[in-house]
């Protein structure tokens, strides 16, 4: 999912180049049906993804919300990726001495895509160019833990408001990766708030109804350690014991379309509320409506009353109102709205949990 990062602060002996190990797995397309030019799920698939490294809390690459680097798109071997954003060695080598790695994953597992298909990256270690080198523990995680779960609203998708041919596409120079998870509403509510961040977001899925076909909606994938790689196909479930929120934030309707206003939006909603509770036993949930839509908000107010009366602590997320004709992006949030979900998210966070 988006927002994985692996953290390791490192002392070296001598000015060294460093660089990360990175492998992408992925199955090719499916063919498509006879008579077609392409399959139903043509979104699914392999799909380069988009690294933004911090050495020492300096962003590295071309700085603003650009990616460090993107994953090799032409195999699934291992590759060094050099940590400064060079293309093929680091541009200049870091000085002996602390420092302080942060690899962050920019982009979501792929764009609506309804039918896994395994695209996921494998992390190798990180490769410096000196010997002697010693680790020592990083600073510790915030104690606060934040989870969301939603879809492209969540993940980001267009934010960067770039118009390209195939909104999936990535520049050759590193520089356009579209979609920039860590400016997205819901990781701006984490670095608010102090608090670690876990997102389960896709473009295009729903609750019980995806936006472009495909047949895995969110309450299955949110199930999974792996977005891409079911339990079918050799994925494992994830832990929940070992990761437990204090707050879930829950955006999930706007996909859904007409579905909003079906029992099986209700009870799958209700369903998906009551088993995270019982796996965060005092977790504060928000459920959310907007800002693309406002079609599943009486919907989600009736899960709220069904999950509040049952001894949930849930509660209304507003999110209405915040794009207009001038500051979306593809009619989804542009950094700028994020930027005012994020404040307005992060205040009832905040003084719901007394923080």
């Amino acid at each position: 999912m988006a927002g994985c990062e692996i953290r390791a602060t490192v002392v070296l002996k001598q000015a060294s180049c460093i660089t990360v190990e990175l492998a992408q797995m992925h199955e090719p397309h499916p063919p498509p049906l006879p008579g077609h030019k392409q399959n139903a799920d043509q979104a699914s698939g392999y799909e380069a993804n988009a690294f933004v490294t911090w050495v020492n809390g300096k962003r590295q690459g071309r700085g603003g919300y650009n990616a460090t680097f993107v994953t090799n798109v032409t195999d699934a071997d291992v590759h060094p990726y050099p940590m400064d954003g060079a293309k093929t060695t680091c541009a200049a080598p870091f000085d002996a001495g602390t420092h302080s790695l942060r690899v962050f994953k920019a982009t979501e597992a792929d764009f609506n895509a309804g039918s896994p298909i395994a695209n996921y990256v494998t992390f190798h270690g990180f490769s410096i160019s000196s010997t002697g080198v010693e680790t020592i523990p990083s600073p510790p995680l915030p104690t606060r833990k934040i989870e969301f779960v939603g879809d492209s609203i969540t993940a980001g998708f267009c934010n960067l408001c770039h118009v390209v041919p195939d909104p999936r596409a990535h520049k050759a120079d590193n520089t356009d990766h579209l979609e920039a998870y860590g400016a997205s509403w819901d990781h701006q509510i984490c670095e608010i708030l102090d608090a670690q961040c876990h997102t389960a977001a896709w473009s295009g899925i729903g609750m019980v109804k995806n936006c472009c076909g495909g047949n895995e909606t969110m309450p299955t994938i949110y199930q999974q350690t792996l977005s891409t790689l079911t339990a079918a196909g050799g994925g494992t479930a994830w832990d929940f014991s070992k990761w437990k929120a204090d707050a879930l934030v829950i955006n999930l309707g706007t996909n859904d379309r007409s579905a909003v206003t079906g029992p099986r939006y209700l009870e799958k909603y209700k369903e998906v509320v009551m088993e995270a509770s019982q796996h965060y036993p005092n977790v504060h949930v928000f459920l959310a409506c907007g800002p693309m839509t406002d079609a599943y908000c009486d919907p989600v107010q009736k899960v709220i009353a069904n999950v509040t009366a049952r001894g949930v602590k849930a509660h209304f997320l507003d999110q209405r109102g915040f794009i207009n004709k001038t500051n979306g992006c593809c009619s989804h949030p542009s950094i700028a709205v994020d930027n005012a979900m994020a404040t307005s998210g992060a205040a009832l966070i905040k003084k719901t949990l007394g923080w």
